[in-house]
């Protein structure tokens, strides 16, 4: 079976599948862009094949897939927050004293 990313992430039965989800992509984009950017590839394309389901798409050139990193990066933040919820500490205005 084949599938888009956004697919694959959404099929994610829990925010644990998901956060693997992130990984794996975010680890095929990185290794497909050293290829790219080491000369070893012409065509900046990836596909992952995780036994059920395969991904392949193809982006135009380095900086493409350097954005697309980021944009699952954050999203992956996104998922890390809501699993350990957010928190922050109150201190005083004049600093510790």
């Amino acid at each position: 079976m084949s599938c888009t990313e956004k697919v694959y992430i959404e099929s994610a039965t829990s925010l644990e599948a998901k956060l693997t989800r992130y990984d794996q992509i975010i680890e095929a984009l990185e290794l497909q862009m050293l290829n790219v950017a080491a000369g070893n590839s012409d065509v900046a394309e990836y596909m992952i094949d995780d036994g059920q389901v395969r991904i392949s798409t193809e982006y135009r050139d380095t900086v493409s897939i350097a954005k697309a990193i980021t944009a699952f990066m954050s999203l992956r933040e996104m998922i890390i927050n809501k699993l350990n919820g957010r928190s922050f500490v109150l201190r005083p205005w004049r600093g510790l004293v």
